[in-house]
């Protein structure tokens, strides 16, 4: 054995080792590219040497692919990943440390082995820059093949390990994340259960009140129903006597029960499809207290209350939809009559505080139990029962808040408990007018007694001829038809002052009426022309308005809407 093999081999020293388990876990070798392949690259200038090292690997079982230079190395390189690079020092050109310094400059082969092949003796520093350019391991020449295959080995299965190893934590991190999604499936089906089954509790509890509901307005509605028959029946059985005044009151008070029923129904689902609109103008308070005070008078005397005024030291504007604050005010003013016992007292009082207009309706009534005020203006609370054991829809007192919060104001409720009265205040922003804008709040004029001609038109021949018949009462020269093309030709020939048209009439609806009758109308000659129907949409008002009418009312119309309409005047002709 030459002196050269009797030196403590290399392979006794400790290798530069592979990359650690921790490391691999730590760092992906897919997430920096490191290449690891199965073949051996041999880099040699001597082909015998490339043979002689061909021999003594080929056990291992492993194709070889040979390079006669550090550059024929490099283009193998960028074909294919190696499992172990085995590279002679000494080579003309590039030499094999060069060779080196490349191979690890090279993102995907940092960690590839390399064993350097030199004769070199080991004390050479050159050994030492060979280690330090990322060598595994030396081979002193001449080599001796069973100690190459051996060495060779150790590299290839290490490679083998590294490689099964990296599988496994493939695997297991498909594993984790096979139990992560099992997890979040399992976690969104329990979601998913508990939503399915709030979602049934709240159905549940949304049909027990919706049958809650239709049993209550079955009630209400049965209940204003008997009386208006008992009554017709009391007038069959004497039909040429007099209607005595306490049957009028009666049918009078129910079938202004029932379209209040209905008027509040109705707002609710407006309320609810998003489509009730307000159309806001400038409107005093004390304007509204006034008129709303005028329309619940009936109400208030039928229980015999008596109600007070009081205004405040200065006129308060606010900008808001007259109509429907004189709707609030009235759905409180109702409910304070209602739960009032008979002989009770009601009060109206208005003004400004801290720069917010307000109106306060209070009574001496029934009171409002502690529990029940936090929910008051709820839809269909009907805890409160009046005195005579009727109840209600519970829609007034709700619809009150959220027109109110429409206009951007507040409402409040506040008793002492039963039998200590309450007292309900709204709260409006208070405008200020532009000292050139003409104030658009309802004021009162002198009562119209004029004669009109008029052409009433409906289909409905009960509706048009009582309708004629009030106006007759009131001393109004009236014509009836029953259809469009009728009334366009009475109205053309006859030149009435104000003709009263329902929009759904037959063949031709109301709408194309009053567009013929604008259009045809010659020598400047302009009825007025009211639409009396059943549609009371904002959408059906500006279709009217739109199609040539000069007012819109809504059925059912009292007595005072219609004489209003007939003049164009805010209080009755």
């Amino acid at each position: 054995m030459r002196e050269a093999d009797q030196r403590p081999s290399m392979s006794s020293r400790s290798p530069t080792p592979l990359p650690s388990q921790d490391l691999l876990d730590d760092h992906d070798p897919e997430d920096f590219s490191i290449g690891y392949g199965r073949d051996i690259l041999v880099v040699d200038d001597n082909q015998s040497n490339l043979v002689a090292i061909e021999a003594a690997l080929a056990p291992l079982g492993r194709q070889l692919v040979l390079a006669r230079s550090g550059l024929e190395a490099l283009a193998k390189l960028l074909e294919q990943d190696f499992a172990l690079i085995i590279l002679d020092v000494a080579m003309p050109g590039m030499d094999g440390f060069e060779t080196a310094k490349l191979v690890r400059s090279r993102e995907r082969n940092r960690a590839t082995p390399i064993i350097f092949v030199t004769g070199l003796s080991w004390e050479n520093d050159a050994v030492l820059r060979g280690y330090e350019l990322g060598a595994f391991d030396f081979l002193m020449k001449p080599i001796r093949p069973e100690v190459l295959r051996a060495k060779a080995q150790v590299f290839v299965q290490l490679q083998e390990r590294t490689l099964e190893l990296k599988q496994k934590a493939d695997e297991l991190r498909e594993a984790q994340a096979r139990a992560h999604e099992r997890e979040l499936q399992a976690q969104r089906r329990r979601f998913e259960a508990e939503r399915m089954e709030e979602q049934l509790k709240t159905l549940a509890e949304t049909d027990r009140r919706k049958d809650e509901f239709l049993a209550i307005l079955a009630h209400e509605l049965r209940n204003p129903l008997q009386p208006l028959q008992t009554a017709v029946e009391v007038l069959e059985h004497d039909p040429d006597k007099p209607v005595p005044a306490r049957i009028r009151g009666i049918v009078q008070r129910q079938v202004h029960h029932i379209t209040r029923l209905v008027d509040d129904l109705l707002d609710v689902a407006r309320f609810t499809a998003g489509k009730l609109e307000l159309r806001r103008e400038p409107v005093t308070l004390g304007s509204v207290v006034d008129e709303a005070v005028t329309q619940c008078q009936s109400a208030i005397a039928a229980r015999k209350h008596s109600i007070g005024v009081e205004a405040g030291a200065e006129p308060v504007t606010v900008f808001g939809d007259p109509v429907r604050l004189i709707q609030v005010v009235c759905n409180l003013l109702n409910n304070a009559a209602k739960y009032t016992d008979p002989g009770g007292q009601v009060s109206v009082s208005w003004g400004s505080e801290g720069g917010r207009g307000y109106i306060r309706v209070t009574d001496n009534g029934r009171g409002i139990p502690p529990e029940i005020l936090p929910r008051v203006f709820d839809m269909f609370v009907q805890e409160r029962v009046t005195s005579d054991g009727a109840g209600g829809l519970g829609l007034g007192l709700g619809l009150v808040k959220r027109l109110v919060e429409l206009h951007g104001g507040t409402v409040r409720a506040t008793s002492r408990g039963t039998g200590k009265g309450s007292t309900f205040e709204i709260a409006l922003a208070v405008y200020e007018p532009r000292p050139d804008e003409v104030s658009q709040s309802r004021t009162r004029t002198g009562p119209r007694k004029a004669a009109l001609r008029t052409v009433v038109c409906d289909d409905a021949p009960d509706l048009r001829e009582l309708v004629a018949d009030l106006l007759r009462l009131r001393g109004h020269d009236v014509t009836v038809v029953e259809d469009g093309a009728s009334a366009v030709r009475t109205i053309l020939a006859e030149k009435p002052d104000v003709a009263l048209i329902d929009i759904g009439l037959p063949s031709m609806d109301g709408y194309e009426v009053a567009r013929q009758i604008r259009n045809a109308a010659a020598d400047g000659y302009r009825p007025r022309l009211i639409a009396m129907t059943g549609y009371g949409q904002a959408s059906d008002r500006a279709s009217a308005f739109q199609a040539g009418f000069d007012d819109h009312i809504t059925k059912p119309a009292s007595a005072d809407k219609i004489l209003r309409a007939l003049h164009g005047s805010p209080e009755e002709a």
